[in-house]
């Protein structure tokens, strides 16, 4: 019978042992596979590839930092307060119409698609290269970008906190530098490509017609001083004839 008791209390046991189990797996389930199912709801072609859903998973990271009341949406309130605080712009209203357009809520999935549609997306590792040595200006990491192989499409892991890709894989160990990278990376994904030092012939033209003027106006004023200087000599020897002229005529009449 106390067998029986027994059997009984460890049967039981292992079926709520279970049940909370099975309760815990399904009101939590990993994080990663609610971004897959998110993802291969809204690009299916594309959730299967690893590094496609770590970029989404940046994505939805660095939506939710942006959606202050975790309703879904990221409204125009919502990034003002992001951009001031998190982006240090003071004036963001120039940036807002570039993030919004005509859509004054910003879901997952259209932070996702613009992403997707930018030009940033498509960059060649050379030109990521690029980006970190005119933009960032950390030029000293581009071994490890090399080696890594980052093209555009990783932009928003760097844009996201993550210290196994900054620290671990990157060897990029001043916590400034690493600062400095995911701050130009989240204003690269949001806003698309900055303008960096692209060869501007227009800007040479003017450098050079500014450089001519003030060599101009050096010499012009170089010419005036000679100038004022000739020409108060003058003045001054047609004084010096007037003053000797007048005490003359002064000696005369005194005669």
């Amino acid at each position: 019978m106390d067998f029986s008791k027994s059997l009984t209390l460890w049967i039981v046991c292992l079926c709520l042992l279970k049940g909370s189990w099975t309760a815990q797996t399904i009101s939590d389930p990993p994080n990663i596979d609610n971004g897959v199912s998110e993802l291969c709801r809204i690009d299916e072609p594309h959730c299967r590839d690893g590094n496609t859903i770590l970029s989404f998973e940046a994505i939805r990271s660095i939506h939710k930092q942006m959606d202050d009341d975790a309703n879904g949406n990221v409204d125009v309130s919502e990034t003002d307060g992001f951009l001031r605080e998190d982006l240090n712009y003071n004036d963001p209203k120039a940036k807002h119409s570039s993030f919004h357009g005509d859509d004054q809520f910003i879901t997952v999935e259209d932070l996702w698609n613009t992403w997707k549609s930018s030009e940033v997306y498509n960059w060649t590792t050379d030109e990521v290269a690029k980006w970190l040595n005119d933009y960032v200006e950390l030029p000293q990491y581009q071994e490890g970008f090399s080696k890594m192989q980052f093209n555009g499409s990783v932009m928003p892991r760097l844009a996201v906190k993550n210290t196994t890709l900054t620290m671990s894989i990157l060897k990029i160990l001043d916590r400034s530098h690493v600062q400095k990278l995911q701050l130009k990376a989240l204003d690269t994904v949001l806003f698309g490509a900055p303008p960096m030092n692209k060869h501007n012939h227009l800007k040479d033209f003017m450098l050079v017609v500014s450089i001519v003027i003030g060599i101009g106006g050096c010499w012009f004023a170089y010419i005036q001083n000679r100038y004022s200087k000739e020409h108060m000599k003058k003045m001054i020897t047609d004084l010096d004839g007037l003053q000797r002229a007048e005490q003359s005529l002064i000696d005369l009449q005194k005669k």
